[in-house]
């Protein structure tokens, strides 16, 4: 019988020093595993998600009791108009076949073909001064039951917006206001890209039924990174404090807030899953800034400011405006035609 002596332990060795290498090795993994695949579960599990918000208010700003009182009067009077308008057409002569019917000044459902001429020569970018007063001059502040947006003028009595911008009007019918045009205007809601979720098409274009714009903004394809860019806007935060939108919801017909301005560079181009080429920049857009252009600094169009990305984790957002040629398409589709400027604007 063989008699095993073990060697004395030495006082003060740890535990951990007399675990042979291999399994220290092994015990080491196992808790860094285990520590990756925790981590791996909070964050799946308490992770907050991005939250994609579009720019229109959930609900309509509060308004006093005698500024709904005329949002009513004019929602009346707009229907009286209707019903006059559907009078005369029951008035007029059936169209016999092989003959066109003229119907005095009634508009058409769709505005007549145009077209833009291709812009040739140098570009020079525009100073902020110019700049500012031309985007006072072709932007404007539209008005539903239920929502504030913002569009720009194309032509004289077109304007273009975001579609979920519009998509509650009644009867089509909004209001259109701004400095430079002087009083309210009526508008017609002409044609909607289908509804979709965001990052689907989504624009509007709104006939201005009185008058005409003093400016108008053309489209371009030319959108490099890091070029500046110049959203305009009337986001709902800052009507809150402005005069001018106070005394335009009290029936101050000749009254307009103040157009908003905000400066950014383009983060990048991207292609929503809908297909729709979208320009994602840091110019700060919120609600009511909807259908609003984004403009690079020669005073051209290069996206529809649309909808903000949202991750409330990192307290992180990103806005985004569908880009001019998915414009011009929706243009074209409802019979406008407007080329795209390709001319490279200096930074």
């Amino acid at each position: 019988m063989q008699t095993v002596q073990r060697g004395p332990i030495i006082q003060g060795e740890s535990f951990w020093a007399q675990v042979p290498g291999g399994i220290l090795w092994l015990i080491v993994t196992i808790l860094a595993l285990f520590g990756v695949i925790g981590l791996a579960l909070w964050l799946w599990v308490f992770r907050q998600p991005s939250i994609v918000e579009r720019l229109i208010p959930s609900v309509p700003l509060s308004l006093s009791a005698e500024a709904q009182t005329r949002v009513q009067a004019l929602t009346r009077e707009a229907e009286a108009l209707e019903a006059a308008l559907a009078a005369d057409k029951a008035r007029t002569p059936a169209c016999p076949p092989g003959q066109r019917l003229r119907l005095g000044g009634l508009p058409p459902v769709l505005p007549p073909l145009s077209s833009v001429a291709e812009a040739t020569g140098p570009l020079a970018a525009l100073g902020t001064a110019i700049l500012a007063a031309r985007l006072e001059a072709a932007t404007a502040l539209i008005l539903t039951e239920k929502s504030v947006a913002t569009g720009f003028f194309i032509a004289p009595d077109l304007l273009v917006t975001n579609r979920h911008a519009v998509e509650d009007a009644k009867q089509r019918r909004v209001f259109i206001a701004s400095r430079s045009l002087g009083n309210v205007r009526p508008g017609l809601v002409l044609r909607t890209s289908p509804p979709g979720p965001p990052g689907a098409p989504d624009f509007a274009v709104i006939r201005l039924e009185e008058g005409t714009a003093p400016a108008t903004v053309g489209l371009t394809d030319q959108a490099p990174k890091l070029s500046a860019v110049v959203a305009a806007g009337y986001p709902g935060l800052t009507l809150q404090n402005d005069t001018g939108f106070r005394r335009l919801v009290a029936g101050d017909a000749t009254a307009a807030p103040d157009l908003n301005l905000t400066q950014g560079v383009i983060q990048s181009l991207q292609t929503t899953p809908a297909g729709v080429p979208v320009v994602l920049h840091t110019a700060s857009i919120l609600q009511g800034n909807s259908g609003g252009p984004l403009i690079d600094p020669c005073g051209r169009v290069i996206g529809i400011n649309t909808f903000i990305a949202v991750d409330t984790e990192q307290s992180g957002r990103t806005a985004y405006a569908q880009a001019s040629p998915a414009i011009a398409r929706f243009l074209a589709d409802s019979g406008i035609r407007l080329t795209l400027d390709a001319r490279t604007c200096p930074m």
